[in-house]
């Protein structure tokens, strides 16, 4: 008897040998992968992968769900732009919110330009639309730009004439990662501006840092002019303890809080052994009274 299934070696030739599917698969990828070199082609989805590179750690989900919605109806405007990972495979460079947004929508495919690019291209590529859409918070552009620097040999002057921006803006913005985690994260959560952040790095002491970050997300809103105020005073006095920095600024709180109740300049001045005084500014004895009979009620 001859058997038809002969054994030997493991699953055959067959498995060795594609179908005739797998090679029409294998030959309309060759054929997609020739013409997306040529320019805009609709790619699948499930064949891009996100950019390594991509500076954007955090997307906000309820502008990813409204965009969502609009490419629903109307389609993604905009191309991304991907490049090659092999046959049949992209790797994103640019447009990962509307990459994201398409899956959401339950997009199949999705317009795409074909770009050639390095590692360092691909961050630039990416840094670039980010910071010129404002897409970024400081935290993640400081972490964009110093990888820049740091992980491809740039120098600070090289990387801004990259990516069109002043060497003490960047400068600057890498400077933000000096600041301690919990005021890094305050700022990636919008809690305190940049602003707020670049007067803190302007005093020294971390703790200092810490107890001016805690007062102003905890407490009364505080300005940008009244926390640099209060970190000149710091600088110009070494033997500011960070308690004394903070009582400074408690103290300005409670003089503005009385100000607006009396109408009129308030001011507390220290005085010996822990003591203070408050001095109420009057100007006429009709606004003396006035003032009695508020601090009576």
């Amino acid at each position: 008897m001859i058997n038809k299934n002969p054994k030997g070696l493991g699953r055959g030739l067959s498995s060795l040998i594609p179908t005739q599917s797998q090679k029409l698969h294998i030959a309309s990828q060759v054929r997609l992968t020739e013409k997306a070199q040529h320019g805009l082609m609709d790619l699948p989805i499930d064949s891009i992968t996100p950019n390594p590179f991509q500076p954007r750690l955090h997307f906000d989900e309820r502008d990813l769900r409204e965009l969502a919605d609009s490419i629903a109806e109307y389609g993604v405007l905009e191309p991304v732009v991907v490049t090659s990972a092999g046959v049949g495979k992209w790797q994103l460079i640019a447009g990962e919110r509307r990459f994201r947004a398409s899956q959401l929508a339950g997009k199949i495919t999705i317009p795409a330009i074909v770009r050639t690019a390095t590692e360092l291209e691909r961050l630039e590529i990416a840094l670039i639309e980010n910071i010129q859409r404002a897409d970024l918070n400081p935290i993640e552009q400081a972490q964009s730009l110093a990888k820049l620097v740091k992980d491809f040999g740039l120098t600070q002057e090289q990387a801004a004439k990259k990516l069109g921006i002043a060497r003490s803006s960047l400068a600057n913005s890498i400077r933000l990662l000096e600041l301690p985690d919990e005021i890094q994260q305050g700022l990636m959560e919008r809690k305190i501006t940049e602003g707020h952040a670049k007067v803190l790095l302007g005093i020294e002491n971390a703790q200092a840092q810490l107890e001016l970050y805690k007062q102003m997300t905890s407490g009364r809103a505080m300005s940008v002019k009244e926390l640099s105020s209060i970190a000149k005073t710091n600088q110009s006095s070494k033997k500011h303890s960070v308690v004394t920095v903070v009582r400074d600024f408690e103290t300005r709180a409670l003089e503005e809080e009385m100000q607006k109740a009396l109408g009129t300049k308030v001011r507390i001045e220290p005085g010996a052994k822990g003591k203070k005084s408050i001095v109420i500014d009057t100007f006429s004895p009709e606004q003396m009274q006035a003032i009695v009979r508020k601090l009576t009620q």
